[in-house]
């Protein structure tokens, strides 16, 4: 199976938050692992703006929304700057339309939560869902997989190392931190997911992207990786 990134590599689709905004979506992340506990879970209201300095709209016929400021109330009146925000790193809107696509195939163990957003200008509402891919190598085989240990100051200083589990990786290469990066060489995972998120890119398999693409979403990007993903059970 064939595996591609998907979006404009891993700051594609960085969201801004408030850092009360930030901490209270993470709570409601927490709170979705439990839903069977709500008895009505309601979509998260929030209002939505552009983060460039003249506030351009918001396009809310594609399928994602990129690049967008969202807090809970004061909508655009309070002049927000970019500098007051901070990244939700892993958190990008996407449409009910590919929600519903992605819901169809092999995930992780991503979380979706559902967001009602008010175009503030133009005072719509349009109902979208906080797609949040989490880092989790329980699903990668490090075992089996291979690691670039590249240097900071000479990138020609590529070294490909190999560990036993991720423990190990992580006591090898923290005292090189200073020094080289690590990237991946190959991806070696366990089950032939669909997506996940390796904390580098947001991957796609082959017949996720087909799907993707016959639904005719021509503002989703997909572009090849620089390292190769394996399937266990392919080998």
């Amino acid at each position: 199976m064939k595996y591609f990134g998907i979006g404009e590599g891993s700051l594609g689709w960085q969201l801004y938050c408030s850092e009360k905004e930030t901490a209270r979506l993470q709570l409601d992340v927490h709170l979705l692992r439990n839903r069977e506990r709500w008895e009505n879970p309601k979509p998260i209201q929030l209002y939505a703006d552009t983060n460039v300095p003249d506030h351009e709209q918001l396009d809310f016929n594609e399928p994602i929304l990129r690049n967008a400021m969202l807090w809970s109330s004061g909508g655009g009146s309070q002049k927000w700057h970019k500098a007051a925000f901070i990244p939700f790193i892993t958190g990008m809107c996407i449409s009910d339309e590919l929600y519903k696509i992605f819901k169809n195939f092999n995930l992780t163990n991503e979380q979706f939560l559902e967001l009602e957003i008010k175009n503030y200008q133009k005072q719509t509402t349009h109902n979208y869902w906080l797609f949040y891919p989490i880092v989790n190598y329980r699903f990668i085989e490090i075992k089996k997989s291979e690691f670039k240990k590249i240097g900071i100051k000479d990138k020609s200083d590529v070294e490909i190392v190999v560990y036993n589990n991720l423990e190990e990786y992580f006591d090898k290469s923290e005292p090189y931190m200073m020094t080289h990066e690590f990237k991946p060489h190959i991806w070696c995972i366990n089950e032939p997911f669909d997506f996940f998120f390796d904390r580098y890119n947001y991957i796609v398999s082959e017949r996720l992207k087909n799907a993707i693409e016959e639904a005719d979403m021509s503002d989703v990007f997909f572009y090849d990786l620089d390292y190769e993903v394996i399937v266990k059970k392919e080998n």
